[in-house]
């Protein structure tokens, strides 16, 4: 058996505008997703939950169909169609993982795979990238192929485009190296650049609820408005990152409360906050700290930053919420034990 494990992630910044070619930092958290998995003919798959088996043809067969359906969906600009296949199966993206590894690698054999998790889903910190990470990582171990870590990165966004239509490749990326990540799409091809920057203290997590809508959703929420209205709002928030970036490695701590701020305020007005998040971004920017909405929005997490804790856990209990506190910057894929 062999025990794989993969970091969730948050967007510090960058989130929405890095679809549109603006660049995004984001950050390994201390919540990994692990994977136990030993060689089977078939693939059987366990979470605390649930279970499932698989037969290894109708693994193949759901991917070939998933890669002609995403075409499709691309071809009209409009991936409804691909969300609602993965939703009809709670373990799809696990099936659509192993599927792609074994098409990929010429394997012909399968895995029974058990997933623990302490990234809950639906919170914007990079569940399905963390776990497709994983289980790429331990299939390649099982069957000997030695994979460098951006070839299983570029297997690994080929399964994002599944969950989310046309993804920027930023969550896939982080879960698997680690650490804070500068990300942009470019035309000649992703910039991934890993920042010489020490692990960040005195953010909290506060989870709100689970979205309605897939990130996949969302992103195309995002990209239905009129482009007049969404362009300024995706270059302001490209503006802070760059001064992100500024900031961290001067360790301006004021400058790095602004920016969060500033993408907040853009989230919120292209349409993916809530009532609810704007109530938690407001008070904890009353108490001079920063926050913003995590991943794709409309629910999930929220990202809090104050260097007072205990001023911070108040603010947020007082709204009938509960902070958990987390470090940024955490280590990428690993493997725990074989």
């Amino acid at each position: 058996m062999v025990t794989v494990s993969a970091p969730g992630k948050v967007h510090l910044i960058g989130e929405h505008s890095v679809v549109y070619g603006e660049p995004a930092i984001i950050a390994a958290i201390d919540k990994r997703c692990f994977v136990n998995a030993t060689k089977n003919a078939d693939l059987i798959v366990k979470t605390p939950e649930a279970e499932s088996i698989y037969d290894i043809n109708e693994v193949t067969y759901f991917v070939n169909e998933l890669r002609n359906l995403w075409h499709k969906c691309a071809d009209k600009k409009d991936f409804s169609e691909m969300f609602e296949t993965m939703k009809e199966d709670p373990f799809n993206l696990v099936k659509a993982t192993v599927g792609e590894v074994l098409m990929d690698l010429n394997i012909d054999e399968g895995a029974d795979i058990e997933i623990r998790s302490d990234i809950p889903v639906g919170a914007g910190l990079g569940s399905s990238a963390a776990l497709a990470v994983s289980v790429v990582k331990a299939m390649t171990i099982l069957y000997d192929k030695e994979l460098s870590r951006d070839e299983i990165n570029d297997i690994t966004f080929s399964i994002e485009k599944y969950m989310h239509g046309t993804p920027s490749g930023g969550d896939n990326t982080t879960c698997c190296y680690g650490g804070l990540v500068w990300f942009q799409k470019t035309m000649q091809g992703n910039v991934i650049k890993n920042l010489d920057i020490s692990k960040l203290e005195n953010f909290f997590l506060v989870y709100v609820s689970r979205p309605e809508k897939s990130t996949g959703e969302l992103v195309q929420q995002v990209r239905e408005l009129e482009e007049s209205y969404r362009q300024p709002r995706i270059s302001d928030i490209g503006r802070a990152t760059h001064d992100m970036l500024d900031a961290l490695t001067t360790n301006d701590t004021k400058k790095i409360r602004e920016c969060i701020n500033i993408a907040q305020k853009n989230l919120s007005e292209l349409g993916v906050s809530l009532p609810i998040i704007d109530d938690i971004c407001k008070a904890v920017r009353g108490i001079g700290g920063a926050a913003k909405l995590c991943g794709a929005g409309g629910g999930g997490t929220v990202l809090c930053y104050h260097e007072d804790r205990l001023k911070l856990l108040e603010a947020i209990s007082d709204l009938g919420f509960s902070a958990t506190e987390t470090v940024l910057g955490d280590e990428g894929v690993r493997v725990d034990s074989k």
